[in-house]
């Protein structure tokens, strides 16, 4: 066990001395910048571990979607200490590093927990991939979004992280085919303020495979973000993901570091 009397944790409300410690690593920490932006802010929960007056480790738990998203860094102790203090939910999702997993599952069981590259952009190294005509989406298409994403049946496709909110406050693009949206791809967080976006929500359906699609739709929400002048662009593939993984090198991104992803169901 953590020995608790060294931490003393705290929530924290000062954004400036959150976006201190997650710059440290920001192709680690980009979710967690870009829930510093107002649009994230209200949703967003940091708890902080400090050893003397050394702010060690951070916590985060992101309301936005249901349930709620639990991620952490630095000292995996200051993380245990904060869990000891903290009321957690009953149910998450969590984006944790590998070093954290025992502290997690000192509370939570972890079914159907998934191994994923973090990717990150080499803006240099881009390179806009030809392909078929894409279409920004906005809020008006969200029903299509979920229409598209239903189709996520097989195991390990599932659209978890997927919110309507998201199209009003991120980038999407899409291809349509006779009047049907048949490939997406998005964005989890964008945020110019922080200077980061993640790019997610990417899928095409089942019959429509081998055309190109998400990479020209991942290849508009890239270039976006570049015009955009975000410094910082990410993403999470399945480590067993071959394929994607080869075309997102194509575009530019890096194999970074490795996250545990998946459910988490409160013990007790």
């Amino acid at each position: 066990m953590a020995e608790i009397t060294r931490w003393r944790t705290v929530r924290l409300d000062e954004r400036g001395v959150i976006r201190d410690f997650l710059n440290r690593d920001r192709g680690l920490t980009a979710y967690a910048l870009g829930d510093l932006d107002d649009a994230f802010w209200p949703q967003s929960a940091f708890f902080g571990a400090l050893d003397g007056d050394l702010l060690a480790a951070l916590v985060l738990l992101y309301q936005g979607l249901e349930p709620p998203v639990l991620t952490a860094f630095g000292d995996p102790d200051g993380v245990r200490a904060v869990f000891e203090a903290q009321a957690l939910p009953g149910e998450i999702y969590y984006l944790f590093l590998p070093e954290m997993e025992a502290v997690l599952r000192a509370w939570y069981d972890l079914p159907n927990g998934k191994r994923e590259w973090r990717m990150v952009l080499d803006p240099v190294a881009f390179a806009a991939a030809p392909g078929e005509r894409v279409t920004r989406l906005g809020p008006g298409d969200a029903a299509a979004l979920k229409d598209l994403y239903q189709h996520a049946a097989e195991p390990g496709e599932e659209v978890v992280a997927f919110s309507p909110w998201q199209i009003a406050h991120g980038v999407f693009y899409g291809v349509w085919r006779g009047g049907e949206l048949v490939a997406t791809a998005g964005t989890h967080v964008w945020s110019p303020a922080e200077g980061v976006a993640a790019i997610g929500n990417v899928f095409t359906h089942p019959d429509r495979r081998g055309h190109g699609y998400a990479t020209g739709c991942t290849t508009a929400v890239v270039a976006e973000a570049l015009r955009a002048g975000l410094e910082t662009i990410v993403l999470n593939v399945r480590h067993d993901n071959a394929p994607a993984i080869h075309v997102y090198e194509k575009l530019g991104f890096r194999l970074y570091r490795t996250f545990l992803e998946g459910p988490g169901l409160r013990r007790g």
